[in-house]
């Protein structure tokens, strides 16, 4: 294996509470705000190791006990765990997971996150097809048979009321998330279009996992004419080429 660092993630957050005169308003002004929402926990495992990890709100009691809605021990430890991650990836991740932690790193006055690539499974399933929906929960049952973990009527609101076992079941739901998506990342791997190369330089091992166990798969014609040898891994699927052009195009006089 490469020494790229891959981490598979999924955050959580509660409401904001607002006052409102109508079930149904149209909008409501952010003036009408008396308390932001906030991160309640956020679950990660990297990619490879068997163990997942997590924060929480309750794992600062004398923060949780001041404020049970303040997340700066959960920004921070997410931040710090961030921060040495290659690649990362998620399930919506990139239009609501990072950015929700950045507007808490800028609330904290928390450093920015570094650069990091990432992979949405949303964004990847997309292109390459058309299941009936998109969500983590439809495509864990329809692909891998277990979808997420079912949580009681009224979970948030206990956990926005200082519930500790209600956090404590939100950090087990997140959990059983990670897990999904990792099963979900590892089934759509092969059929990626976009994914960071992880394979080691001047090899011809695997640029989606970097598996050593690849083999000759025949010679693919290019758009520009030039055809060149495939090669497919034999642990994720994935196809692959080198980049050696075998037959050069004739060029037109």
């Amino acid at each position: 294996m490469s020494d790229i660092k891959i981490a598979i993630w999924d955050i959580e957050t509660n409401f904001n509470i607002v006052g409102s005169f109508s079930l149904y308003p149209e909008s409501i002004n952010y003036d009408n705000i008396l308390q932001e929402w906030y991160i309640i926990c956020g679950c990660w495992k990297i990619l490879n190791e068997p163990e997942t990890h997590s924060v929480s709100v309750i794992d600062d009691p004398k923060r949780f006990k001041k404020d049970h809605t303040d997340d700066y021990h959960v920004v921070k430890t997410l931040r710090e765990m961030l921060e040495d991650v290659d690649v990362l990836v998620h399930h919506f991740g990139d239009r609501f997971d990072i950015k929700k932690l950045n507007s808490r790193l800028i609330y904290h006055k928390l450093p920015p996150l570094p650069k990091i690539l990432t992979v949405d499974t949303v964004k990847e399933v997309k292109k390459i097809a058309a299941f009936n929906s998109n969500k983590l929960d439809y495509l864990s049952k329809h692909l891998n048979g277990e979808g997420k973990l079912p949580t009681e009527k009224g979970l948030w609101l206990k956990v926005l009321m200082g519930d500790k076992q209600a956090v404590q079941d939100m950090v087990d739901y997140c959990v059983v998330d990670v897990k999904r998506l990792e099963d979900l990342y590892l089934r759509l791997l092969p059929y990626m279009k976009s994914h960071p190369v992880v394979s080691e330089p001047d090899t011809m091992n695997c640029p989606k996992c970097n598996s050593k166990s690849t083999v000759k798969d025949g010679v693919r014609l290019r758009a520009t004419g030039a055809r060149y040898q495939a090669y497919k891994c034999k642990d994720c699927g994935a196809n692959f080429s080198d980049t050696k052009t075998l037959v050069r195009p004739q060029t037109k006089l």
